[in-house]
């Protein structure tokens, strides 16, 4: 056995030990030791489910310093990411970019490259400095060893040396570097101790422990929690966590239960401390440590999954009443058993504004985010963040970074876990691994109140179903879809078989869920961002156009509360799924909200003042594709107000003037018929509308930033990220 291991076979008797000796000084709490392995054991394995109406609820958050009810902005603290899964921590080591996509003016490979770089302010203090580079050759990032590099201080600032090797380019391909600096020496990760926490009846401490990350260093880390009055402490938990038997764990969950010490007000000390000192650094974290305590659940308090899958337009699902079976279990569990509704208008016609919408209630002009080079503003309080502060968990299980931690889409999750693809530039849907974390997650966490986004990449493009799918699907209107058939026949077969796998992912999903009772206390909700065209107007895939392929996209719920078989007419939009989720699980509204929650349509309202409420709809990208998807210049923005079922849409010439579309939807679903040259008046109501959109709301935005100090809004992009958007058309 390496210098100073110790095998993890010997915690427990660590533990059984530890009573003979300790008994004379721990006094009352020595009685309890026995009690707290056996708990310990019990609960780390998995446990019974708790009495039915009761569930876990926080009684303090130790990385909160308690609970954050108002404000519940999380922005502050301290988080940090092993295996994409990105967790609040007690304490964090500081971290900053030193090179931000650096391109190489030579494009010579198969050398040492050697530069020293200034490090930024929050890393100006280190002693030394762990980095880590990311190299891009061509379009794949390639990600050589960390390093870990003395600082230099001088008069014009601290910088550190870096070496990175640039691989073999005998194509002379584009050479980007990055890379990202953690500081060694800062505030001490390895003890850290609390105030002082009343421990209620029943209580458990929950929390997670890893090593950042686990691959880079090889020392085994042992963790230790121990319980503390006056000046006696005991230790109440203790694992190893040891990198080079499990070089790709991940965090790992624990459970310590602490009934028998109810009543008491104790402090809580967290230790980690290396058993060798072979690699040359170990930063072991604690993650979300949490103090719960059994409640009742509340008689109209629900837990809500809310699933987006990315690009999926309404009209090709059989609850729509597409002509292909593409979703048959969708239709069983939320056409037939649960509320269809059959129109809901995006808030935009790309990933990041529509979700911001949907967490903050807001249009895009209001929020801010309006596309994929802005994030969330700090100042604006997340649906996450909203339910997380008054006393429910939170996780999120996303794909391929356009909702990253970046954009600030992981402000208020517990748990915020990015499934990305191995090559950026050719993204790939993950939807098994996603609904597989989904499982494993609810499995955990069934006896807690609970919202869990969910969002999967799968049927965007590239698309690319499992090959067990390829005889789905085809013919499209006749045609046979084969080799010779037109592109865009045979990208719409495809993505149809796209959504059919999604689908069926989706079954095995269900069935967790319903091995777990979660139906009773459960809403799940299904909806996209944005739909996606095959040349209907002209146009391919999304970013551009306004159309309604791109812009009407599903809307289905399932659960307790539901009706059957419920089939709701009038418009809704993305502002209204945040009031609705916060309606559902019985918690206040956000302050500032923009939308409507759709609950008494699930309650048989007939919706009429939602016929006479504008929504709204737009777009920013740059680049529009036409057939064989060849870029076509598009000049954003553009936007459309629907009322009812009309629907006005605006777009900008070359010439900066504009260009109107006015369609009546209720006769002329697929806009064939463009209304305004020949009745003008009749959209003299939208015209209006649509032209002070902007206006009204950046009004809105000025009197929120008046209302709570505004942060910069520029997202700090991932070099990957940034790269991906600009190559999508997302960025200029």
């Amino acid at each position: 056995m390496p210098r100073g291991r110790v095998p993890r076979r010997g915690i427990l008797r660590l533990h059984a030990a530890a009573l003979g000796p300790f008994a004379a000084t721990l006094g009352p709490f020595a009685a309890t030791l026995g009690l707290f392995v056996a708990s310990w054991l019990q609960l780390a394995c998995g446990s019974d489910a708790l009495p039915v109406g009761m569930a876990l609820v926080p009684v303090h958050r130790f990385v909160d310093g308690g609970l954050r009810p108002d404000p519940p902005l999380t922005e502050r603290l301290p988080a940090a990411t092993v295996r994409d899964d990105t967790r609040y921590v007690l304490r964090a080591p500081l971290s900053a970019s030193i090179i931000f996509g650096k391109k190489l003016t030579d494009h010579r490979g198969n050398r040492l490259l050697v530069e020293r770089h200034a490090l930024p302010p929050s890393l100006a203090n280190a002693g030394s400095v762990l980095a880590m580079p990311s190299v891009r050759v061509g379009p794949s990032w390639l990600e050589p060893a960390p390093q870990v590099l003395q600082v230099r201080r001088e008069p014009s600032g601290s910088s550190v040396e870096l070496q990175i090797p640039i691989p073999a380019n005998p194509d002379g391909k584009t050479i980007q570097i990055a890379a990202r600096g953690y500081a060694i020496d800062g505030p001490s990760l390895e003890h850290i101790d609390t105030g002082p926490v009343a421990v209620p009846d029943d209580a458990v401490l929950e929390f997670s422990v890893s090593v950042l990350e686990p691959a880079w260093g090889f020392d085994p880390v042992e963790f230790r929690v121990q319980a503390c009055e006056a000046d006696r402490c005991e230790q109440v938990f203790e694992d190893i966590f040891d990198p080079l038997e499990c070089p790709d764990a991940g965090w790992r969950d624990h459970r310590v239960s602490l009934g028998e010490l109810a009543g008491r007000k104790l402090r809580f000390r967290f230790e980690a401390r290396r058993l060798a000192e072979e690699a040359p650094f170990s930063l072991p974290l604690w993650a979300n440590p949490t103090l719960y305590a059994p409640a009742p659940r509340g008689t109209s308090a629900r837990n809500v999954i809310l699933l987006s899958v990315d690009t999926l337009r309404a009209d090709h699902l059989s609850s729509y009443g597409y002509a292909h079976d593409t979703a048959p279990f969708m239709q069983e569990r939320f056409g037939d058993g649960g509320a269809v509704f059959e129109t809901l208008v995006a808030a935009a016609t790309i990933t990041t504004p529509s979700h911001a919408t949907m967490f903050t209630s807001l249009y895009p002009v209001a929020h801010g985010t309006v596309d994929g080079l802005h994030k969330l503003p700090r100042n604006l309080p997340t649906l996450a963040e909203w339910i997380r502060g008054r006393g429910r968990n939170t996780a999120a299980i996303t794909e391929n970074g356009w909702l990253s931690i970046s954009h600030g889409f992981g402000r208020g999750f517990d748990s915020f876990i990015e499934n990305r693809s191995a090559n950026i530039m050719d993204p790939d849907g993950q939807v098994d691994r996603t609904f597989s974390q989904a499982r494993a997650w609810l499995k955990s966490n069934r006896d807690k109140r609970f919202f869990l986004f969910l969002h999967t990449f799968q049927v965007h493009t590239p698309y690319a179903p499992p090959a067990r799918y390829s005889d789905l699907f085809a013919s499209q209107d006749g045609t046979r879809i084969d080799a010779d058939a037109p592109s865009h026949l045979r990208w719409q077969a495809e993505y149809d078989r796209e959504i059919r796998y999604v689908d069926d992912e989706l079954r095995l999903l269900f069935q967790t869920i319903d091995e777990l009772g979660l139906e009773e206390d459960t809403v799940f909700i299904l909806t996209s961002d944005h739909g996606e065209a095959f040349l209907e107007h002209g146009r391919l895939e999304h970013g551009a156009r306004l159309d309604e392929e791109v812009v009407r996209v599903p809307l289905l719920f399932w659960g307790r509360g539901v009706p059957a078989a419920l089939r709701v007419r009038v418009p809704a939009a993305h502002m209204d799924l945040t009031p609705t989720i916060l309606e559902l699980m019985d918690l206040p509204p956000l302050p500032a909200s923009q939308g409507w929650s759709l609950v008494p349509l699930l309650d048989g309202d007939d919706g009429a003042p939602f016929l006479t409420r504008p929504v709204y709809s737009e777009s920013r990208g740059a680049l529009a594709l036409g057939p064989d998807r060849s870029p076509r210049a598009f000049h954003p923005p553009a936007f459309l107000v629907r009322l009812g079922d009309r629907k006005l849409t605006r777009y900008r010439t070359k010439s900066g003037r504009y260009r109107y579309e006015y369609y009546d939807l209720a006769t002329d679903p697929h806009e064939l018929d463009d209304l305004f040259r020949t009745r003008p008046l009749e959209a003299l109501d939208l015209h209006q509308l649509i032209q002070s959109y902007e206006e009204r709301n950046r009004k809105l935005r000025a009197s929120l930033d008046r209302e709570n100090s505004p942060e910069s809004q520029a997202a700090p992009l991932d070099p990957r990220q940034a790269e991906k958007l600009r190559a999508l058309g997302y960025l200029r």
